[in-house]
């Protein structure tokens, strides 16, 4: 087990430093991509033909929109130093520049944004109230078209519709699509059936392609509504790999120039990316995105072993290509041991897919960390992550469940936590650690709990809850106290919460973990962004606070002048990460591994 901190620190630089992508779409001649090539998170275009590539908006917030017909790129920045207040930009490829869309609208949150080549569309939200947005490429003014709840998602525009999907009707078990008619000015909420889930919708002319529940109730599948005649019917495809794969979720759809359907669709930790139905290959892994330029699928790709990276694939021939991408370093690899894919099944008989990756610098059983995603609407996959690869270098097992509520497993799955966050999704998490020893990869006094976000409240959780489980545990930009996070959210946080606790905030104390803080026996270490608005530094100081009056054992580190999304930034990864592996090796200090 690494415990010398010149080696924690050599690692954890290693791994940071590996580029993550993301393929944004196709701007005329170039493919658009997000990377954090230069350490921040910013867009680049790459010319097609010639490969020049081009640094096309510095320091960006996330979203990223773009369209064949135009030489332009849409994007978010944050304005905030880190409180997601942010403005909607544009870069021109050719021409250099960067101009502020809607210097009339003030920063606010932005979760979704769509540009058809002309119109830029998003959805926002402010403390008081959310909203959906429009604005011209040709003026530098928006205008608010309708008031929402604050967590709506704007998905396509085009010259007639603005679509997109959210928790329209309140209930925290369905999701609905909006339908915008620009001219007209309405506002349609649509659903196929009342209580399923629909998301995700794509404008073709007329024609929206979006993904539902509706026929099956836990499969999400494709389907077609033609908005003038307002006919449903569900995509057949052309060719039958998409059926022999069977997808229970797609990470993305959406329309090829010519009308064709393309899917990303994923299942037990993986994905693939189908054209009419078609499977484009690459036969493990993730595809987290995607866009279709003529003859040519631009991916991105990743494994938890294999560092992200831009493939073209030439969809006639099969041939595949590296446009942009990294290798793993050769002492990182020695590191690394096999993957897994397990289900483990928890206190009611639900079993819990887990994903394994062992450490060769770990003997067995050894130093065992249980890592919870964030979210809780996210997923571990076979997909590369920081932090699980950066614990398994530094000489920790990691087990990784899918905690019910986790996506990726079927409708059915994913809403089992509503209304019951920190209630049986911590059982999951409990029994991922039972696993552990019960299989010879952990043993007693030696397995600890990391998690970041909805993974940092987690590992509060565990330690108040469960105290007697862990070793120690880390909690990074945890939530501590819900009630407290309540009042200091904007609309799209309060819905979101609202959302997950089923609309019982009679719950808010009894799931805080600062209503159980005597509890804590092990060491714990937090990790919390300054500038944070998703869970918020009060709370987090309050619980300090009383931990210190208690005399419990801790350590509170501040990432000065950064917000919630620390794997937007290296130097910040880097800090969550050194903090938490040198504690981890204090915590584990005389242990022979």
């Amino acid at each position: 087990m690494t415990a010398d901190l010149t080696e924690i620190s050599r690692i954890v630089s290693k791994i940071v430093s590996i580029p993550r992508y993301n393929v944004e779409g196709v701007a005329r001649d170039h493919l658009i991509y997000s990377s954090t090539e230069r350490g921040d998170y910013s867009v680049y275009a790459i010319n097609i033909k010639s490969g020049e590539k081009k640094l096309a908006a510095p320091n960006i917030h996330m979203l990223v929109a773009a369209h064949e017909a135009s030489s332009k790129v849409v994007f978010v920045r944050d304005v905030s130093k880190g409180f997601e207040l942010s403005k909607v930009m544009m870069a021109d490829i050719d021409e250099g520049y960067e101009i502020d869309v809607a210097e009339n609208i003030e920063p606010q949150r932005i979760a979704g944004l769509a540009f058809d080549g002309e119109r830029i569309a998003w959805s926002g939200a402010t403390k008081a109230s959310g909203g959906v947005y429009l604005a011209e490429i040709s003026e530098r003014r928006a205008e608010r078209i309708a008031v929402t709840r604050g967590r709506e998602f704007v998905s396509d525009v085009n010259d007639k519709y603005i679509v997109g999907y959210g928790r329209l009707r309140g209930d925290p078990y369905s999701t609905e699509i909006f339908i915008i008619n620009i001219n007209e000015g309405s506002f349609e909420i649509y659903t196929p059936k009342e209580g399923s889930n629909n998301t995700s919708p794509k404008l073709y002319g007329d024609k929206m392609l979006f993904i539902s529940n509706f026929e099956d109730g836990d499969k999400m599948k494709p389907y077609i509504l033609n908005l003038s005649t307002r006919e449903l019917e569900e995509v057949r495809f052309k060719y039958d790999d998409i059926y022999r794969f069977d997808p229970v979720e797609f990470i993305s759809i959406g329309w090829t120039s010519d009308g064709r359907v393309w899917g990303i669709g994923k299942k037990r930790g993986t994905s693939r990316l189908f054209l009419d139905g078609r499977d484009l290959g690459i036969g493990f892994g993730m595809i987290s995105s995607a866009a279709i330029k003529d003859s040519i699928a631009f991916i991105s790709h990743s494994s938890l072993k294999t560092p992200p990276r831009i493939l073209a694939i030439d969809i006639n021939r099969g041939d595949v290509r590296e446009i942009v991408g990294s290798r793993l370093p050769r002492d990182i690899e020695e590191r690394l041991g096999d993957v897994a894919f397990i289900e483990v099944e928890s206190f009611d008989g639900l079993k819990i897919p887990t994903f394994v990756l062992e450490s060769r610098a770990a003997s067995k059983p050894g130093p065992t960390v249980v890592y919870p995603h964030g979210g809780p609407w996210s997923e571990v996959a076979d997909s590369w992550s920081p932090i699980i690869v950066s614990l398994a270098a530094l000489g920790y097992h990691v087990v990784a469940p899918n905690y019910r509520g986790s996506t990726g497993y079927g409708a059915m799955f994913r809403k089992m936590d509503i209304g019951d966050p920190g209630g049986a999704d911590m059982e999951d998490v409990a029994a991922a650690r039972n696993w552990a020893i019960k299989n010879g990869l952990g043993k007693e006094g030696l397995i600890s709990i990391v998690g970041y976000s909805y993974g940092g409240y987690t590992t509060l959780m565990q330690l108040t809850r469960k105290p007697k489980l862990w070793r120690c545990g880390v909690a990074g930009a945890p939530v501590a106290d819900w009630e407290k996070m309540y009042e200091l959210a904007d609309a799209y946080f309060r819905s979101f919460q609202e959302t997950l606790f089923g609309g019982k905030k009679e719950l808010f104390r009894e799931r805080s973990p600062i209503t159980y803080v005597e509890n804590i026996e092990a060491p714990l270490c937090i990790v919390e962004p300054q500038n944070d608005s998703r869970t918020p530094i009060q709370p987090v100081l309050d619980f300090v606070e009383k931990l210190v009056k208690l005399g419990k054992s801790f350590e509170l580190h501040v990432i000065p002048d950064m917000g919630h999304r620390v794997s937007l930034n290296d130097e910040a990864l880097a800090r969550f990460l050194l903090y938490t592996a040198l504690f981890l090796a204090r915590c584990y200090k005389g242990d022979q591994s």
